[in-house]
């Protein structure tokens, strides 16, 4: 069994922890802590490391997760280490549905109780929280982030560095650009076509 390496020791790490501990593929694992400040900090019973202790896990039966909730830090980060000789693995609660005609990148976290339908689409480093549910044929880009118990109804487009709150549904056969932002509880009618806006309420609109 390998073992593995999860960076970024925020709250998110205790979920992805878990998570991991739940697909009973790892004897060993470490945390890379991105502001490494307390030498005796355990999360979980795991040891935390600084940064630069990165490449010392590098070629060493380990595989590598950014536990990161921020997507901008989580692509930073990976954008840093990409050119390093680390295997992206995706942790998956075992208690989460996948479909096996849903298609998933690398790198992603699905929480518990989460739902991915037939013929979804995930890309890579995606972050699908508690209770999120991905129903059929919805294409998810890079680098996104569903808060808990967030859904993403049937054919709808996600781009990449999303954030969809808490509870907020979208409905089917809409595409949300690129770095948007929906807030909690809101409910999404019409597509959003321009990146970077924020969308909250019930019909969602732009703020």
């Amino acid at each position: 069994m390998k073992k593995l390496l999860i960076i970024g020791a925020g709250g998110h790490c205790r979920s992805v922890l878990s998570a991991a501990k739940s697909m009973k593929t790892w004897k060993d694992y470490k945390i890379i802590d991105i502001n490494f400040s307390n030498p005796k900090e355990k999360i979980m019973g795991c040891n935390v490391y600084p940064f630069d202790n990165l490449d010392d896990f590098s070629e060493k039966n380990f595989d590598f997760f950014i536990a990161i909730g921020d997507n901008k830090v989580r692509k930073s980060v990976f954008n840093n280490i990409r050119k390093s000789k680390c295997n992206f693995v995706n942790i998956i609660h075992s208690k989460a549905y996948i479909d096996n005609d849903s298609i998933l990148g690398i790198g992603n976290f699905i929480g518990q109780f989460s739902n991915i339908g037939a013929c979804a689409k995930i890309g890579d480093f995606n972050i699908i929280n508690t209770y999120g549910n991905i129903e059929h044929e919805v294409v998810v880009g890079n680098f996104n982030h569903l808060a808990p118990s967030s859904t993403i109804c049937g054919r709808t487009k996600l781009k990449d560095g999303i954030f969809i709150g808490t509870k907020a549904v979208i409905i089917d056969k809409l595409s949300i650009a690129s770095n948007t932002t929906i807030g909690a509880g809101a409910v999404v009618l019409d597509s959003v076509d321009q990146s970077n806006k924020k969308l909250v309420g019930i019909p969602a609109r732009v703020l």
